[in-house]
């Protein structure tokens, strides 16, 4: 099963995508919520999503802020943005981030699905040794101390 988190400062986006997305579908299953960019950042780093759903405007930093401070160290993570702003500089920023998809609110469901199925395609085409080098390292990684 792929993990998702979902960050939306609108309770009932983050509510509404975890009820009505049927993510078994995709293999997929929501480990974590967060309602702001900073604990969406926490959220990630503490559990590690394949996928990630973040809106861009929220109060304090902004999701792209999150994004590029999380890409480094996520960067097989599938990232959709949701954002009822239509401004063609977000888009190049997501762009540029890395983001697999763009989609403005209200999606529709059909909008949701197709990002899902290509973000599950993408991380099925992963191989092996690109999949090892997301898991978390938990031996030290120094050639002495082994």
């Amino acid at each position: 099963m792929y993990k998702v988190v979902l960050v939306d400062d609108e309770s009932i986006i983050v509510e509404g995508l975890r009820q009505v997305v049927d993510w078994a579908a995709y293999r997929c299953e929501v480990a974590a919520c967060a309602y702001d960019a900073v604990s969406g950042a926490q959220a990630v780093r503490e559990h590690r999503p394949d996928i990630l759903f973040t809106d861009i405007k929220m109060p304090g930093e902004d999701g792209l802020t999150m994004l590029a401070g999380l890409k480094g160290e996520f960067p097989g993570m599938q990232i959709a943005v949701l954002t009822g702003y239509r401004d063609f500089e977000y888009a190049q920023r997501a762009i540029h981030l890395g983001v697999s998809r763009f989609l403005l609110k209200p999606s529709k469901m059909n909008e949701l699905e197709e990002a899902l199925a290509h973000m599950t395609a993408q991380l099925d085409r992963l191989s092996p040794e690109e999949k090892a080098e997301e898991q978390p390292d938990t031996t030290a990684n120094s050639f002495i101390v082994r």
